[in-house]
């Protein structure tokens, strides 16, 4: 927190360690030992200062660095973890939530969690943002709460939120959740390639992909004989080898060069669009293992590579749909051309470096292919016409050059452009089959032509020409890259990590700093003997850098000029790299195994089950005792919905760590000059000291300078033995057990006893357990199912006089053929027979084993409230067979549909009486609704809708104010006339319309003017709001209400 600094002082021709060499900032010295180095600790920048002054001092040597600031470490913060149970809701259904806080305490070198305690605030909102409920929560001795809320039934779609805030204002969280009304999935889908080679195109020989797709029930099963409809489509893609990210495959073009050319238009339209070579449908059926599959078959030739899609929609019985997909993609070629360009533009008869690459799919380099190039410029001649006038006629310049790949490195292909203008530029390589590969670049820009180009682009170009100038003349010491490769890629704490520093130059000196949130140890020293180009550097991991830290290397020498000079045939070099390595977090995890007591991980409906979870160290194994342990058993159909998982806590409450070192170098700012170009700088600073034209020396005076900155099982028929009762299944609750707080024994054990709901489905359990420091995870699957199953798939609602088809599926899970009865019993709801007036109404089937059958049942709706059906299937009372049965009861709201309708008219008033008839409308149902009759001046009735909006109207700006007592007071007669039932007294609108002239006058400003809310001087008053609450006040004193209006608000 306090800033350490750590300077290395060496020669700067040679990088030896300069040693007694004085270090002083901010009034603190110290003195570099043998290595050159010296830290000077507690090294706080004061609250005002941002940035300070390094001096080096060695005899008659002086150094100054500038600008010397540091990263300030990251204080102690509040972590939050909250979850729920399934993310995904229906109205009335109970959201349950928990949560962590931690606070991450910065204690030596390591970023600890630790318990906070209190209370906190809780504040619920729809997805519209209306508050639902507002409480407090106790955090519990382990620093976590639950809560546990009703959606009301007309709650508003979308995403909800609960807010949680710290007293204080210390931290605050938001935690969202999705509201929606959906239908519950019965089965899963999935879809796979057969074969995982690579697909190459061949010119005559057909090849073929098989794909397929697959569903299985969540209850457990296949879906067999479900209809499947495939969408086939392929189009253009692009390519990049692994690891070849750096070079250029496929279509690019320059993003710098602008110009109103129609074929750039159309070349960057061809870019956008995407070339749609085939889009084909298939259709089938999934087989008894719920599986179906396609064969693609593909030929032909292309120059750019091109990606298969298939998308299969699976359909139930009952009509529920869902899709999966796989794509592969269908190489032109076995190999693949890359290039890069050296400069982003070029010269006109200055050679263009290109580097250019052969790889195969996986990026590997690839030895002796040809590389063809083809090369096309456009441009522009200047030439007289037969009058004498001046033209520019468009010409190309067109050539063609090859080359042979290699397996060590890129390949050097330079071309000498004849023209000013844009190039555009091909490269392509053929395999042993002859099929053909191509990358190009389009609007490469060559400057140095008789082009005419617009004014801006002259400017820019003539920058371009600037910068290249003055880089030829002021040339940086660069700065090299060195190589860092550790001998794992993640690490124990006591582990010893060894790193293998690969240089660019020798001999060097070096040194390793290791960040973690700012520096960590002691700086390592290393160096690079002379004609060797790695060394080996160790060090051993320490548990207080989970879950990463940062090495930084740095290495000084000198390596030969790339210009002779005389003097000295050397330059200073540096290098310098950072790697980011992994600490795993396993020194804090808890190893959680959930299981039951049963070894059939197969049950039934509303049995009860133990779940076991047993919670100990990862490190040693010992029990884990008196560790907090949160139990989640959940459908997975509802999961599947939104994909819902959750998150590992170690990675929430050990976060990466950050770069927190700022590094500077000096070498970097030093010049290397060419000297043959020495001359022409010094008639540069001659001419920038006695030039005028930037107005910096001129008159006399002078100026200073700145700076910048930058599942399985058997049926047993003894659960259904003869005459036992069927059960009906009423509870569906997608939430098997939420136990969000209990604790561990001795042994590191707890045993939760809970009753599933009468789903038929698989679940998903999750066991969370905590300490303080030490986080761990499990999770366990069960499936509930019967023998045989009847599942209907019903609406969400009905409506009065509805006739609905209830689509209902039977599923035989045995390895018999049996005989099923199967029936329906409706409560407010007529079935649809031959036979009138039966409340119950069903079929016998036989089902093969293993399969399933849909049914319908037709029924009408009675009365509006809540319809109730049962639905049944069994098998026969056989004493030869076993039986086997399935029952279920559900509710259906029936509504009432709200429908109104009004009719209008009008007439006038001058005759004592007005005989008006009306006809009762057709079809009404006489024990719903009412007729009701309103009459009133059609002035009012015409403006009621605006009247009320204004009134009810909950914003309250300068802009709603007025125009409520524009449109009140200029109505102010006729609503004194004619009372509207949605409008208040007379007096409350009285009441109203005064506050409202005062609320007004407290926003004027001492100009006259309003603003939208205040009048504060922060804000300013707006003009189009003044004319607005002007020309209210003028209608207020026109209907002579001058005694609700302040004089001086008119003055």
């Amino acid at each position: 927190k306090n800033g350490t600094l750590t300077a290395l002082v060496t020669n700067l021709m040679t990088g030896i360690p300069i040693d007694q060499a004085t270090v002083s900032i901010l009034n603190q010295k110290e003195m570099t030992n043998q290595q050159g180095l010296c830290t000077i600790g507690r090294c706080k920048l004061e609250e005002n200062t941002k940035k300070e002054i390094l001096v080096v001092e060695k005899g008659d040597d002086l150094y100054m660095e500038v600008d010397i600031y540091a990263s300030r470490s990251t204080d102690d913060v509040y972590v939050w973890h909250v979850f729920n149970d399934r993310g995904l809701y229906r109205p009335k259904e109970d959201v349950h939530i928990k949560g962590y806080v931690r606070l991450l305490k910065i204690e030596g070198e390591a970023k600890i969690p630790t318990y906070v305690q209190g209370v906190i605030d809780c504040i619920i909102c729809d997805p519209r943002g209306e508050q639902l409920q507002e409480s407090k929560v106790k955090l519990n001795r382990y620093g976590a709460f639950d809560i546990k809320f009703t959606l009301p039934d007309n709650v508003n779609l979308g995403k909800g939120y609960v807010e949680f805030r710290l007293p204080d204002s210390k931290s605050e969280t938001t935690h969202y959740f999705e509201i929606q009304e959906f239908r519950r999935p019965e089965y899963v889908v999935s879809s796979m390639i057969r074969s995982s080679t690579a697909y190459y195109c061949h010119p005559t020989v057909d090849q073929y992909v098989v794909i397929s797709c697959e569903g299985k029930l969540f209850a457990g099963g296949y879906l067999s004989d479900a209809s499947v409809q495939w969408i086939v489509q392929a189009e253009s893609t692009t390519y990049t080898p692994a690891n070849r990210s750096d070079y250029i495959f496929g279509r690019a073009q320059s993003f710098s060069y602008f110009s109103r050319n129609k074929d750039l238009t159309q070349a960057r339209k061809a870019l956008l669009l995407m070339l749609i070579l085939f889009f084909i449908y298939f259709q089938g059926k999934t087989d008894n293992k719920g599986q179906h599959e396609i064969r693609i078959i593909y030929h032909g030739i292309a120059q750019e590579p091109i990606i298969v899609r298939a998308l299969a929609a699976i359909t139930d019985l009952n009509s529920q749909t869902q899709e999966t997909g796989r794509d592969f993609l269908i190489h032109p070629c076995r190999y693949y051309v890359g290039f890069r360009y050296v400069k982003s533009c070029g010269k006109k008869g200055e050679p263009v470096r290109t580097e250019v690459i052969v790889t195969d799919i996986d990026g590997n380099l690839i030895n002796d292919i040809l590389i063809q190039c083809e090369v096309i410029g456009y441009g522009k001649e200047q030439k007289e016409d037969q009058n004498g006038l001046t033209i520019f006629e468009e010409i190309t310049d067109e050539q063609k050059l090859t080359v042979v790949s290699s397996n060590k490195d890129a390949v050097i292909l330079d071309y000498i452009p004849k023209l000013g203008g844009r190039y555009n530029i091909s490269y392509s390589v053929k395999d042993e089959q002859g099929r053909l590969a191509m990358s190009s670049y389009k609007n490469y820009y060559v400057y140095g032509g008789k082009e005419k180009e617009k004014e801006n682009e002259n400017e820019n170009h003539h920058d371009i020409e600037k910068e290249t100038d003055e880089h030829e003349v002021n040339s940086y010491v660069p700065m090299d890259s060195l190589g860092i490769i550790p001998n794992a890629k993640s690490y124990q704490p006591g582990d010893m990590c060894e790193l293998l520093i690969i240089a660019p130059f020798s001999p060097a000196n070096g040194l390793i700093l290791l960040d973690c949130d700012g520096q960590v140890s002691q700086p390592i020293g290393f160096q690079i003997e002379s004609g060797k180009d790695s060394a080996t550097v160790e060090f051993k991991i320490s548990k207080d850098w989970i879950p990463n830290f940062t090495v930084h290397a740095e290495l000084i020498g000198s390596t030969p000029r790339e210009m002779k000079v005389t003097d000295s045939p050397y330059r200073p070099a540096i290098a310098s790299h950072s790697v980011s390595l992994e600490v795993s977090r396993d020194f804090y995890k808890l190893n959680v195994s959930v299981d039951t007591y049963e070894s059939n991980k197969i049950y039934t409906p509303s049995s009860t089950i133990h779940i076991d979870i047993d919670v100990r160290q990862y490190v040693d194994n010992a029990p884990a005792k008196k560790a907090e342990v949160c139990l989640i058993v959940v459908d997975e159909a509802i999961l599947s919905l939104t994909d819902h998982k959750l998150q590992s806590l170690l990675e929430i409450f050990y976060p990466g760590r950050s770069k927190k070192i700022t590094q500077f170098h000096s070498r970097t700012r030093c010049l290397l000059f060419d000297p043959q170009q020495v001359e022409h700088l010094k008639k540069k600073i001659k001419e920038s000291l006695y030039s005028d034209e930037d107005g910096g020396w001129g008159g006399g005076g002078g100026g200073g300078g700145g700076g910048g900155g930058k599942r399985h099982g058997k049926f047993k028929s003894s659960a259904y033995d003869l005459g036992k009762k069927i059960n009906v299944r009423s509870n569906f609750n997608p939430l098997a057990c939420w136990t969000p707080s209990s604790v561990t024994d001795s042994s590191g054990r707890i045993s939760i006893e809970i009753k599933l709901p009468d789903n038929l489905t698989r679940y998903r359990v999750w066991a969370l357990a905590t300490n303080d420091k030490q986080y761990g995870f499990g999770e366990l699957s069960l499936t509930v199912q019967l023998p045989i199953m009847i599942r209907p798939s019903l609406p969400r609602f009905l409506n009065y006089g509805d006739t609905a088809y209830f689509s209902v599926i039977l599923q035989n899970q045995t390895n018999l053929s049996l005989q099923l009865h199967t029936g329906l019993k409706a409560t407010n709801a007529k079935l649809l027979t031959a036979q009138a007036n039966r409340p119950a109404f069903g079929y016998s089937i036989v089902l093969p084993p293993n399969k399933r059958a849909a049914i319908t049942f037709p029924i009408q709706t009675v009365h509006a409230g809540t319809a109730r059906f049962q639905f049944i299937v069994n098998t026969p009372r056989n004493k030869a067979s076993p039986s086997f049965g399935d029952a279920i009861e559900v509710g259906l709201p029936v509504f009432m549909p709200a429908t109104s309708e009004a009719f209008a008219t009008y007439g006038d008033t001058h005759e004592e009486v007005v005989l008006q008839p009306i006809k009762t409308p057709m079809h009404v149902l006489s024990q719903y609704g009412e007729l009701s009759i309103t009459t009133s001046s059609t002035a009012l009735a015409s403006l009621t809708d605006a009247i009320i909006s204004l009134y009810t109207y909950r914003f309250e700006c300068t802009e709603q104010l007025s125009s409520r007592i524009l449109g009140i007071q200029s109505l102010w007669n006729v609503l004194q006339a004619f009372h509207c039932k949605q409008l208040p007294d007379i007096s409350v609108l009285k009441t109203k319309l005064e506050s409202d002239l005062n609320m007004l006058k407290g926003r004027q400003y001492p100009n006259g003017g309003f603003g939208y809310w205040t009048n504060q001087k922060d804000s300013h008053p707006d003009p189009y709001m003044s004319v607005h609450a002007a020309h209210c006040l003028a209608v207020v004193l026109n209907k002579k209400a001058r005694k609700n209006v302040d004089p001086y608000m008119i003055e």
